[in-house]
């Protein structure tokens, strides 16, 4: 007997003319508006044997374009309508395998190389389905002749926050560098479809590569009872400093900014606290009569959620400790008043994190105020929390085990540690780091590996506005040439670590030539926050953002660093007790169109003391050039102020100085003071005497020489 099959799109489809719709095409973003965005749309199914594939069910009758079944604008905050007049329909079949979606072949193929990226869809799903949605990839290597187009590249799971209206699903995708993505295929439930009796319909709208990783559209998380960007209204009081010590845990200072009364420092501070340990948080508040406030949103909903009983925080209070309300503080015990400044300051009662919180990240918010309750902040009219001296930060905080789980997962070879086991969620301390090695199938090389540490690795990188999770590409330039092995830095063994090895065709180099390399990319826009040698470094630990210009793309540092006995460094510039008692040699580059203009030597013991060459100038130079440092004159008051060639300077540093520039014909290169120390092409070579005309720096400028 046939089987009967249902298509419920084919009876209500509505068709659209490509002449009526506007002819805007792009690769990387489908509105389903014109024709022209995508080459064609259909079914797929990864299943082998699906009817879909082999052609017992026509693919063509589940997946129409179709009117926007849901433009009603909604009155949530933060909730965007989708007021896109055609979007895509797909009907879940029960015939097809839980990975069966719509199929959206793209107008040209787009390569990601080995940068992360992020598809962004709108996808509607009725009331009660809430499995998980997928998005796979389908493409081919470029330098594979045989591969077929249609090979699965990837595949990323995104979960829903409410059925029955738009959600903007984010799934983060990265691939080999040598593959060019065809299609997307969007499957809309990923639930076992075994039991269905019944097929139901998605609705698909709006896929966009982008850069960012957060949602497009939500609803607005932890809210403020004043403007996010309210500027303070008094001078003799605020909220300087914070100071978060945690049982077992080294104590986190946290530097406050003045210039308004709310502070998201989620980005940028992270506490670690354990189940069942003990948590205290101290204010450094100038001024008086106000009050400490410390919350968590143990549940995630966006909401910090105060629960207050015979004046104490009860079981699952999200407000957890404050040195004043209602006549008493956090501990129950009675307060005279609400002047909690102590000495400058404000430390509320230590709070204990409750055994059996899942590990994880946790937003915690610490506020100072009036008597209130209220995380967004005291809103009576005669009290307001802004006209007080009122602050509020927010930062994360991670819950974790002694252990974590560390895992890999390639194609083409293997991350392996450095005795060759595989890494298979075996169990790795906490905040310790962590060496790997490469291991290269025969005939394939690496380009490096993408780290993936956090919480929840297959789930959004962000919720509620937390971020989960972080991802960090380490080139193969970080990793021995002799060993190919690399140390993950401890702060990225911050929660469960997944490794991706990115492999490709190729003899892995020949490691006689033993030069180690550290990069160093500044990242704009951060205020000091960019990498070294892989690892995050801030302000005062390494390189100094105001050192930097602002560009785009964003310039890229190398230096190698090896001995005058021909031995190499083991770590990047960061290290401790590094003698000099032997020559170090450092080459520095900059990658075009970036000049390199001169370079710093600083040392951590007496922190901006300059250490300067032989010749107590600074060199200024482009494209690559050679800094022998030797006999350093230091003066720091740590050191003398003559050549000490012993002296074991902690943590050198090098500040490299760019600007941004197209540089053609030959530099006429001077220091600082005029003098002419050098002449160099464009390609770093040093010459026997200066060009006609070119491009050379002076004084920290570009001038040209006509």
């Amino acid at each position: 007997m046939k089987t009967k099959y249902t298509s419920y799109i084919l009876r209500s489809a509505l068709f659209v003319s490509a002449a009526l719709l506007p002819s805007l095409a792009a690769a990387q973003h489908v509105t389903f508006e014109s024709a022209e965005e995508y080459r064609s749309l259909g079914v797929y199914d990864t299943w082998e044997q699906s009817p879909f594939r082999t052609g017992v069910l026509n693919g063509s009758n589940y997946v129409k374009l179709v009117a926007n079944p849901d433009m009603e604008e909604k009155e949530a905050p933060g909730v965007a309508t989708n007021a896109s007049e055609i979007v895509l329909a797909v009907q879940r079949s029960r015939y097809g395998s839980n990975t069966f979606g719509a199929r959206i072949d793209l107008r040209e193929p787009f390569c990601l190389g080995n940068s992360k990226k992020y598809v962004h869809v709108l996808v509607n799903k009725p009331a009660g389905e809430n499995a998980n949605v997928m998005l796979i990839g389908l493409g081919k290597r470029h330098d594979w002749e045989g591969q077929a187009p249609e090979t699965e590249q990837f595949w990323v799971t995104a979960s829903l926050s409410t059925q029955g209206q738009w959600n903007d699903l984010v799934f983060p995708i990265t691939t080999n560098e040598s593959v060019d993505i065809h299609s997307f295929v969007v499957v809309p439930d990923l639930a076992s479809p075994h039991l269905r009796t019944t097929d139901f319909v998605a609705f698909i709208d709006d896929i966009e590569v982008s850069d960012s990783p957060k949602p497009r559209y939500q609803i607005i998380n932890y809210p403020l009872n004043f403007d996010t960007n309210q500027a303070p209204t008094r001078t003799d009081r605020a909220l300087t400093n914070l100071t978060i010590t945690s049982t077992g845990e080294s104590s986190k200072n946290v530097s406050v900014p003045s210039a308004t009364v709310y502070n998201n420092l989620t980005e940028q501070a992270m506490v670690y606290a354990k189940a069942g340990g003990s948590v205290t948080v101290k204010m450094n508040y100038k001024g008086a009569w106000m009050s400490g406030y410390v919350y968590v949103d143990w549940n995630n909903d966006g909401q910090f959620t105060p629960i207050i009983q015979n004046n104490k925080p009860a079981e699952g209070s999200e407000l957890i400790s404050y040195t004043y309300l209602s006549g008493y503080n956090s501990k129950g015990i009675s307060q005279s008043n609400g002047n909690s400044v102590v000495n400058g300051v404000i430390t509320c009662p230590a709070f204990i994190i409750p055994k059996g919180t899942l590990s994880g990240i946790y937003r915690m918010r610490m506020k100072v105020d009036w008597d209130c309750a209220d995380a967004g902040g005291n809103n009576d009219t005669g009290n307001l929390l802004t006209a007080n001296g009122g602050a509020i930060v927010d930062v994360l905080l991670n819950i974790h085990d002694d252990k974590v789980r560390i895992s890999a997962n390639q194609l083409n070879g293997d991350v392996l540690t450095p005795e060759g086991a595989a890494l298979s969620d075996a169990p790795i301390p906490f905040r310790q780091p962590v060496t790997v090695k490469m291991a290269p199938a025969p005939d394939f090389t690496y380009t490096g590996i993408v780290i993936t540490h956090g919480y929840n690795l297959d789930g959004p990188e962000f919720v509620r506005d937390n971020r989960q999770y972080k991802s960090v590409t380490i080139p193969a330039a970080s990793f021995n040439r002799t060993t190919h092995e690399y140390t993950i830095p401890a702060s990225y063994i911050d929660g469960e670590v997944r490794i991706e090895g990115l492999f490709t065709p190729g003899e892995t180099p020949d490691p006689g030539n033993n030069d180690q390399t550290f990069t160093v990319t500044y990242k704009n826009g951060a205020d000091g926050t960019f990498y070294q040698n892989g690892s995050e470094v801030a302000i005062g630990q390494g390189w100094k953002a105001a050192e930097w210009v602002s560009a785009e793309p964003a310039p890229i540092v190398t230096i190698s660093n090896k001995r005058s006995d021909n031995s190499y460094g083991t770590n990047g510039f960061n290290t401790t007790a590094y003698h000099l008692a032997s020559d170090r040699i450092f080459t520095i580059s900059v990658e075009d169109p970036f000049l390199i203009t001169g370079y710093r030597i600083y040392t951590a013991d007496g922190w901006g003391a300059v250490v300067t060459t032989e010749n107590g100038e600074s060199e200024t130079f482009s494209g690559e050039a050679t800094l022998i440092v030797s006999g350093l004159n230091t003066k720091s008051t740590s050191f003398t102020t003559s050549p000490s060639p012993a002296a074991n300077l902690n943590s050198p540093i090098i500040d490299i100085y760019i600007v941004d520039s197209s540089a053609v014909g030959v530099g006429e290169i001077r220091s600082t003071t005029g003098r002419v120390v050098g002449y160099y092409s464009i390609d770093g070579k040093r010459l026997p005497q200066a060009s006609a005309k070119g491009l050379y720096i002076m004084d920290g400028k570009k001038v040209v020489k006509k």
